[in-house]
């Protein structure tokens, strides 16, 4: 089989081997020689490449080497192959390049038998050949800095297989960032040396886009956990948890502006009825919900990554609890005016959600901008407020804020605070310990009852039983309870806990 130089040098044996001479027509490579000395003239034979042994380098140097390439250029060899500390010639260059004879260098390390059984598979074309090109494509390692058309022009020189990348295509070879697939490489050509290289290409642009993610997601994960951190510490760790955040570009110390994201429920356009099978269906409804909010969590992260600082402002997210909290930070106070920037960029985020996950409810809830960290809880806590008031609404994407709550903004302002969240625990913590389903059914019947003043009768109708049920829950909140109903003080103080609990519970 008869190859080219330039074919020999765009192969995979190309960026091992540099070019000292190449002829304007160089002749066409037929064969592959060892020339182990250099008065060994029967290596020089027409159309070879002849690689130079250990020896015949050794000898190679001044007039020997300029005779050499002049008989190799008489009887027509296509190239010599030397390590690159052979002594250079003019002479010899000379006569090589009017000779048509190519002079090529490999490195002072490699060994000649090696460079013979290369070029020989490159030669050959057999299956040897395809082996040697896909050792040489999976030996190759693409910087960092490259994108996908780059890689694949590379290894597509290499195997000689025509690749490409195809978002839709699943029959190639998948490119995965952190167990994702993200693409797939393929290829027109058929057989097993194709989805080999293939498979190759895929490998070499996942590393490449997972360590460049990786490098562009670091600082936004420190950042989440910081926040997290923030939002969950205790008001004696307040100061230094700062401190820590800070270290790692979380400004602090700027104005944040809180918005909580939840999934309610996950819909499934295929199922037109939902069977109400008691405990088991809502605890996999909830575990459908904690399964579409982590995997949107881990969406939401190179998000915010990918829109970068906008104009005096960046973006954090954290999951600190059973929500997604997102915080815009400036170093300024934005103002209320800053309310419509903020709805925009959720609103753009929603949208790239909601694409990539059709069948979920989103309930957004947004609070006010407030300083530090002390305003940053409080600004958290606002957000909690609306989400509950955006639960209400029975629509795909809810979307509450803390100044829309109109007169409840009260209740709600004071509920942000640490004091208020522990008066209701403290006043409620008898009826809590009843367990959850019985102290929800406790404080809906206890709220009902003292917002429609002590009327046993108005309070079965809010709550759609019948007087005697009233009448019995009542009888065992009383005795639950060590507090005096019919002292006004109290009985507001219980009233305005049941509403402050019910509210966060979105169920007012």
């Amino acid at each position: 089989m008869a190859i080219t130089l330039a074919a020999l040098l765009e192969g995979p044996l190309g960026s091992a081997l540099n070019t000292r001479v190449m002829p304007e027509f160089p002749h066409e490579i037929t064969q592959v020689t060892l020339l182990e000395g250099i008065a060994e003239h029967d290596a020089l034979r027409p159309g070879a490449v002849a690689v130079l042994g250990r020896a015949a380098e050794a000898d190679a140097g001044g007039y020997r080497f300029d005779v050499l390439v002049r008989r190799a250029a008489e009887r027509g060899v296509a190239a010599l192959v030397l390590r690159q500390p052979t002594p250079r010639s003019l002479t010899a260059e000379s006569l090589a390049q009017r000779g048509r004879l190519a002079l090529l260098e490999v490195t002072d390390t490699a060994d000649p038998l090696q460079v013979l059984d290369w070029l020989g598979a490159a030669v050959s074309g057999d299956s040897r050949s395809t082996l040697t090109r896909l050792a040489a494509a999976a030996a190759y390692e693409p910087a960092e800095t490259l994108g996908d058309t780059e890689i694949l022009q590379e290894i597509s020189r290499l195997t000689g297989v025509q690749l490409d990348t195809s978002s839709t295509d699943q029959s190639g070879a998948p490119v995965e960032i952190d167990g994702k697939h993200t693409a797939w490489v393929v290829s027109t050509d058929l057989g097993d040396g194709p989805a080999l290289a293939a498979r190759i290409a895929a490998t070499a642009i996942s590393r490449v886009r997972t360590a460049r993610e990786r490098e562009t997601l670091r600082p936004v994960r420190s950042k989440s956990s910081a926040l997290a951190q923030l939002l969950l510490c205790s008001h004696a760790h307040l100061a230094a948890v700062s401190e820590r955040a800070v270290e790692v570009g979380f400004e602090v110390h700027g104005w944040h502006t809180a918005v909580r994201l939840v999934v309610d429920s996950v819909v499934d356009s295929a199922v037109d009825s939902v069977v109400d099978s008691g405990v088991d269906s809502a605890v996999d409804s909830t575990s459908d919900d904690e399964d579409t909010l982590s995997r949107i969590e881990e969406d939401l992260v190179p998000i915010i990554a990918s829109r970068g600082r906008e104009h005096r402002a960046s973006w954090t997210v954290a999951r600190p609890d059973s929500s997604l909290v997102l915080v815009r930070t400036t170093r300024s106070d934005p103002g209320r005016d800053s309310d419509h920037l903020v709805r925009t960029t959720i609103d753009e985020i929603l949208a790239d959600l909601i694409a990539r996950h059709p069948r979920a409810r989103f309930r957004v809830g947004m609070a006010t901008p407030h300083l530090g960290a002390s305003g940053l809880r409080t600004s958290t806590e606002e957000a909690r407020v609306a989400l509950a008031s955006a639960r209400l609404l029975d629509e795909p994407v809810s979307i509450a804020t803390f100044d829309s709550l109109g007169l409840r903004r009260m209740l709600a302002e004071w509920l942000v605070t640490d004091t208020a969240r522990d008066t209701v625990s403290d006043l409620l913590a008898p009826l809590d310990a009843l367990g959850p389903e019985k102290a929800a059914i406790a404080i809906e019947t206890l709220h009902a009852y003292l917002d429609e003043r002590g009327s046993l009768q108005r309070a079965a109708a809010r709550l759609n039983v019948h007087r005697n049920a009233v009448v019995y829950r009542m009888a065992q909140i009383c005795e639950t309870l060590p507090h005096d109903l019919k002292d006004p003080d109290q009985r507001f103080a219980l009233q305005l806990a049941c509403r402050g609990r019910l509210m966060t519970l979105g169920r007012v």
